[in-house]
């Protein structure tokens, strides 16, 4: 893979460490609670992450439409490796809701590497 990305204009990315922390809504004793997860916890508890090697740095790459966020992929900033590309609508499943919510809810997104071009 070139080390060299370029996105379309309107793209943006983000990069996380492994332990930044997200948000995962859990219900205990039949009460709703909010659980801090880091983003590399939640990506293996929801399967997007198989190998048993740390993923140091994860990129989430989206744009803005009509004034809404929209997450197209998340990747292994280091590697290349793509762990989530949005799916088509009849592919979408609950673990893409739980990932692509965690993430607009507190993601804190826009604090992007330059959108547009990756150096």
């Amino acid at each position: 893979m070139s080390n060299h990305i370029i996105w379309e204009d309107d793209v943006n990315e983000t990069v996380f460490g492994n332990s930044y922390l997200l948000a995962r809504d859990e219900y205990i004793d039949g009460k709703h609670r909010v659980k801090n997860i880091t983003i590399e916890d939640l990506m293996r508890d929801l399967n997007f992450i198989d190998h048993t090697g740390p993923v140091d740095n994860l990129a989430v790459v989206w744009y803005y439409e009509d004034e809404d966020q929209y997450i197209t992929q998340i990747y292994d900033h280091d590697t290349g490796e793509i762990y989530w590309e949005n799916p088509t609508d009849d592919e979408w499943s609950d673990e893409d809701d739980e990932i692509t919510n965690a993430l607009l809810m507190w993601g804190n997104l826009e604090q992007t590497i330059d959108g547009g071009n990756i150096y």
